[in-house]
C-alpha cells in the first residue's frame, strides 16, 4: 500500500475536502446543492480551461467482468512460469501473447494477448497505456485490514451489479447513488458547451447512471443515431400513433410526475431532431467499420458525432457504449479471445477514424469492467474477483507504458483475498481523476465529481496530460 503524499495537482484543496467530507458529498441532495454554488459565480471560473478546444471521452464497458489476466499477463520465463501455476487450466500458452516494449519495474515482462494486434501497435506507437490492477475501493486496504475486518469494503463486493454501479458513480460506499461521475462532470462543464438541445453525453446503449446528473440527462441512441423509441417516428405509417403522442405530450398537467414525464419526453423528441439535423452537416467519417461487429457500429456512430461537433456546438462530450458476454464461468478458453479479439478490431477502426478527422489527440477512450476474475480456475472458466487492469487509447495519453502496480499472480500473495481476487492497488477514482483533469475539471471541483478520492493519495497516475 502506497503511503499518502502531500497535496499535488489533484487534491490541492485539502482543507476543502476536509470541511465538506466524503460522508456528505455522497449523498445526491448535498452535491446538487455545492453543484449550484457555480450559479451564483462560486466555482464557475474555475471550470475553464486553459484553452476552448474540444475534448471527449469514450467508455467503454466490458459487462460482466474482463478476465484481464488472460489480455495481459507476464511472459518472461519467471513471470509466466507464476501465471501458469495460478492459472492452471486456464493458463493460455506463453506463444500466445506478444510481448509489449519495455519491463516492469521487477523486470517482468508482460504480453498483450496476440487476439489484438491493433491495441498492441498503439501501445508501441505511444498511443496506448495500461492502468493495472485497478478496482473499486473505499479507502486504501491492504490483506491485514481486509482480513481483520478494519477496512470498508466496496457495499455488494464481487457482486455485478454493485460493482459496475460503483464503476459508474465512483461512491463505494453508497448503494443508492442518483448521479454518475460523467453526469456530474457534465453539471460542471456543460456551460463550455454551446446552446444545442443535444446532451453533452451520449449513450449508444440506453439511460445509465454513469453519464446521469443533477442537471444532465445523456441522450440515448440506438446503433444507427436514433433514440430507440423514435426508431419509426417519421414513417408515415407512424403518423397516427405519432399524432396521438404528440397530443398527449402537449396536454396541460397538475399532477408533477405527469407535467416531468411529458417535458422530458419532449426534450427528447427534440434533441433528437436536433441531433439528426447536426450529424447532416457534420464532417463525413470515410473509414470503414466492420457491420458484423456489433462495437464497431457503435463506435462508428460515436465517430459520426465527433465529427459533427461543430454543428452540435459542443467542445466537450462523452460517451457510453457497453460490450456485453464477459461472465466467462465456463469455457473461458474459447470465447475469451474472441471478445477480445472483437474490442480490438472496433478499437482501431474508431482511432483511425479519429485520425482521419484530424482529432486523435482530442479523444480518449478507456477500458472499464465490473472486476477482473479469479486467478484460479473452477475448470473451465473463472469466477468474480476484483482489482484488474484496463486500457487508455488516444493521441493525448502517456502511451507505451504500464501505470499503477501490476501485482504478483501467485496465489496466497499479499494482495490474494482468496482464490486469486486481488485487492486494487489503484482505485477506479484515481483512474478518473486524470480523465476529469483533461476533461477541464478544476482541482476545486473534483471533490464533486469524485467523492471519494479524497482518501486516496493524491498524486497523479500520469497517463495523460492534464487540461489545467
Amino acid at each position: 500500500m502506497k503511503d499518502q503524499q502531500p497535496p499535488s495537482r489533484f487534491l490541492g484543496r485539502r482543507r476543502f475536502l476536509g470541511e465538506i467530507g466524503c460522508a456528505a458529498l455522497s449523498t445526491a441532495p448535498i452535491l446538487s446543492s455545492i453543484l449550484n454554488l457555480r450559479l451564483i459565480g462560486e466555482l464557475a471560473a474555475a471550470e475553464a480551461p486553459a484553452d476552448d478546444d474540444y475534448r471527449a471521452l469514450v467508455c467503454v464497458f466490458l459487462a460482466g467482468g474482463n478476465d484481464s489476466f488472460n489480455m495481459l499477463a507476464p511472459v518472461d520465463v519467471d513471470g509466466y512460469a507464476e501465471y501458469a501455476a495460478a492459472r492452471t487450466s486456464v493458463a493460455l500458452a506463453v506463444s500466445d501473447f506478444s510481448p509489449l516494449t519495455g519491463n516492469l519495474p521487477d523486470g517482468r515482462t508482460l504480453g498483450l494477448q496476440d487476439s489484438m494486434p491493433n491495441l498492441k501497435a498503439l501501445f508501441e506507437a505511444n498511443k496506448a497505456a495500461f492502468v493495472c490492477n485497478v478496482g473499486t475501493l473505499v479507502e486504501p486496504t491492504d490483506i491485514t485490514s481486509y482480513t481483520n475486518g478494519s477496512a470498508a469494503l466496496p457495499s455488494g463486493l464481487f457482486s455485478h451489479s454493485d460493482q459496475q454501479m460503483h464503476w459508474h458513480s465512483s461512491m463505494p460506499d453508497n448503494r443508492s447513488p442518483t448521479t454518475g461521475w460523467a453526469g456530474r462532470m457534465a453539471d460542471l462543464l456543460e456551460e463550455l458547451n454551446g446552446e444545442s438541445q443535444v446532451s453533452m453525453n451520449i449513450s449508444l446503449d440506453g439511460i445509465n447512471l454513469f453519464q446521469s446528473g443533477a442537471q444532465t440527462v445523456p441522450l440515448s441512441l440506438n446503433s444507427n443515431g436514433v433514440a430507440p423509441e423514435l426508431t419509426s417516428w417519421n414513417s408515415a405509417s407512424y403518423l397516427p400513433k405519432r399524432t396521438a403522442i404528440e397530443s398527449i405530450l402537449d396536454a396541460q398537467y397538475q399532477n408533477a410526475f405527469q407535467r416531468t414525464f411529458a417535458a422530458m419526453k419532449k426534450n427528447a423528441i427534440r434533441a433528437n431532431a436536433s441531433y439528426k439535423s447536426a450529424i447532416a452537416l457534420g464532417d463525413a467519417v470515410t473509414t470503414s467499420f466492420t457491420t458484423t461487429n456489433n462495437l464497431s457500429v457503435k463506435l462508428q456512430t460515436v465517430a459520426k458525432t465527433i465529427a459533427a461537433r461543430t454543428p452540435l456546438q459542443k467542445k466537450r462530450q462523452t460517451f457510453f457504449v457497453v460490450v456485453p458476454g464477459w461472465d466467462l464461468h465456463g469455457s473461458l478458453e474459447a470465447n475469451h479471445p474472441a471478445l477480445l479479439a472483437s474490442v480490438d478490431q472496433a478499437l482501431g477502426e474508431f482511432q483511425n477514424a479519429m485520425a482521419s478527422l484530424g482529432i486523435e489527440d482530442q479523444v480518449t477512450l478507456y477500458s472499464a469492467s465490473d472486476f477482473a476474475r479469479t486467478l484460479s480456475s473452477n475448470g473451465s472458466g473463472t469466477d468474480h474477483a476484483w482489482g484488474g487492469n484496463q486500457f487508455v487509447v488516444g493521441g493525448a495519453v502517456n502511451g507505451g507504458k504500464f501505470y499503477g502496480d501490476y501485482p504478483e499472480l501467485a496465489l496466497g500473495s499479499s494482495l490474494d483475498t482468496g482464490r486469486g481476487r486481488l485487492i486494487p492497488t489503484t482505485s477506479v477514482d484515481q483512474y478518473f481523476a486524470e480523465m476529469a483533469c483533461w476533461m477541464g475539471v478544476s482541482q476545486a471541483s473534483l471533490p464533486m465529481v469524485l467523492p471519494n478520492l479524497s482518501r486516496f493519495s493524491s498524486e497523479g497516475l500520469g497517463y495523460l496530460t492534464p487540461t489545467l
